[in-house]
């Protein structure tokens, strides 16, 4: 996979706690930290997308079901 460099700034606190993760062996550099949290990030960001999109796609067609109907309802 090709990749590319960025510079980013980040609380001591997280630099801390992303380093403890490597002197316990959890990843091998901060940089493996920081791959991991922004894919983990954007595959729950994709799922909660998808989900919404879903929701909007239901209420969209009861929208439609209740408008197919209403000209029945005024009689």
């Amino acid at each position: 996979m090709e990749t590319d460099r960025i510079t980013i700034r980040l609380p001591r606190i997280h630099l801390r706690q992303m380093d403890l993760f490597v002197r316990v062996g959890e990843f091998s550099t901060r940089s493996e930290v920081i791959r991991h949290a922004v894919k983990e990030y954007i595959t729950n960001q994709s799922d909660r997308i998808a989900e919404r999109a879903e929701k909007l796609k239901k209420v969209q067609e009861l929208e439609a079901a209740v408008e197919a109907i209403e000209p029945y309802m005024k009689k």
